[in-house]
C-alpha cells in the first residue's frame, strides 16, 4: 500500500512540476528563440529535478569525451519518454535534437522543442526530409552538434532496434565523428514504488570516425555503431543486475 501511494504521489508531482516548468520555459525561450544553449539549460534542470524526485540513481561515465570531441553527431538508444530525463544530465552545451514532425503537436513540450531550435523531420515526405538534412548540414558546419535516436521509435526495453540512416548520412556528409551514448535498460531495473527506485548507468563510448569515409561506407558504419552500442548496453545491464 505504501509503495502504491509513493508511486501515485510521484506521478502526480511529475505531471504538476513538468507542466509548471514547461510553461515557464515556454515563455522564457520566446525571448531566446533558437539560442544554442536552450536545450542544455532545459535538459539539465529537468534531469536534476526528476531524477531526484523519482529516486533514481544515475551514474554517468565518459563525460569528458564529449568535451574532447567538439562538434559531432551524437547517437543514443531510445527506450521511453524517460530518456530525456536520463540523457539530460549529459546533454552537450551546444546541440540540437532531431525529432519527428509530430512532436510539434504535443502541448507545451512540442512548443519548447520548437523554441529551442530543434529540428523536425518528415520521414513520409522525402523532399522535405532532404530539406531538413540541409539545415542539419548548416548547423553542424556552424559548430552545433546533432543529437539523434537512430532507432527512430522507442524500444520500451525490448532491446536495441535497427537503425535508420539519417544520423549516419549527417556525420559522413560533414565528416564529423559519430558519438555513441548508451544507457542501461530501464525496464525491470527501476521501480518508482520504492524510495530508492533503482539505478541507471549511462556511458559515452569511443567516437566512431567518419573522416575520409563515403556514403558507400554507410552500411558498414551503421553495423559497427549498432554492434558497439548493443554490446555495451548488454554489459551495463549485466552490471546493474549483478551478473558477472
Amino acid at each position: 500500500m505504501l509503495g502504491f501511494l509513493l508511486k501515485l504521489i510521484r506521478y502526480v508531482l511529475v505531471v504538476v512540476l513538468f507542466t509548471i516548468i514547461n510553461v515557464i520555459f515556454c515563455v522564457f525561450f520566446i525571448f531566446r528563440y533558437k539560442n544554442p544553449k536552450n536545450n542544455y539549460i532545459y535538459s539539465r534542470i529537468l534531469s536534476v529535478l526528476f531524477i531526484k524526485l523519482l529516486g533514481v540513481k544515475v551514474e554517468y561515465r565518459g563525460k569528458s569525451k564529449l568535451k574532447k570531441e567538439g562538434t559531432s553527431v551524437l547517437i543514443a538508444n531510445h527506450q521511453s519518454y524517460f530518456d530525456s530525463v536520463i540523457f539530460g544530465g549529459i546533454f552537450p552545451d551546444k546541440a540540437v535534437v532531431m525529432g519527428k514532425k509530430s512532436l510539434i503537436w504535443l502541448p507545451i513540450f512540442g512548443w519548447i522543442f520548437f523554441l529551442c531550435g530543434n529540428l523536425f523531420i518528415n520521414r513520409k515526405n522525402h523532399s522535405k526530409a532532404m530539406d531538413t538534412m540541409k539545415v542539419v548540414d548548416s548547423a553542424i558546419q556552424s559548430g552545433t552538434s546533432l543529437w539523434m535516436f537512430p532507432e527512430g521509435t522507442r524500444s520500451h526495453g525490448r532491446g536495441l532496434n535497427g537503425f535508420k540512416k539519417g544520423a549516419f548520412y549527417a556525420a559522413i556528409q560533414n565528416q564529423v565523428n559519430l558519438q555513441p551514448i548508451v544507457s542501461s535498460t530501464f525496464k525491470n531495473a527501476i521501480d518508482i514504488s520504492k524510495w530508492n527506485s533503482g539505478k541507471v548507468l549511462v556511458e559515452v563510448l569511443e567516437p566512431i570516425p567518419t573522416r575520409d569515409t563515403k556514403v558507400e561506407d554507410i552500411d558498414s558504419i551503421v553495423n559497427i555503431a549498432h554492434s558497439v552500442m548493443k554490446n555495451k548496453i548488454a554489459s551495463l545491464d549485466m552490471e546493474i543486475h549483478g551478473v558477472s
